[in-house]
């Protein structure tokens, strides 16, 4: 199991910053610390991003894990209870993959069309990566 890095950008904004008085991302990340501190999942650590300049795709979370593709989605609603319980199954999947790679089939249905970019490791030997 790979052990996987979860980035949270907590200055997103949603639209709903001033009606709610707290950002978007700063509640997506509170909403996933929460959700995820009893679950003792021992593959994750988490870091807070100040901006990942996904601006206009918020709210943004990323993942990688050493030699395996780094993941960016964008577009979840921090409000909406699925998108983190389909983070946790997604980061499951993805700690047991080989390099980290994920099929769009492979993915939850919430992260199937918010994908922002699936990025190579330097020393990935997947198939669909090829050295010129």
């Amino acid at each position: 199991m790979n052990i996987t890095t979860l980035s949270i950008c907590s200055t997103c904004r949603d639209g709903k910053d001033e009606i709610l008085k707290k950002r978007g991302g700063q509640r997506l990340l509170e909403n996933i610390l929460a959700s995820f501190k009893d679950k003792n999942i021992s593959f994750l650590n988490y870091r807070e991003v100040r901006c990942m300049s996904q601006c206009k795709r918020s709210c943004v979370i990323s993942f990688t894990s050493n030699n395996c593709f780094t993941y960016v989605f964008g577009d979840i609603d921090p409000n909406n209870p699925k998108y983190v319980k389909s983070l946790l199954v997604l980061l499951n999947t993805y700690s047991k993959s080989k390099e980290g790679f994920l099929r769009r089939r492979d993915r939850p249905e919430l992260f199937k069309s918010n994908i922002l970019g699936r990025l190579p490791s330097i020393k990935s030997k997947s198939s669909i990566v090829t050295n010129l």
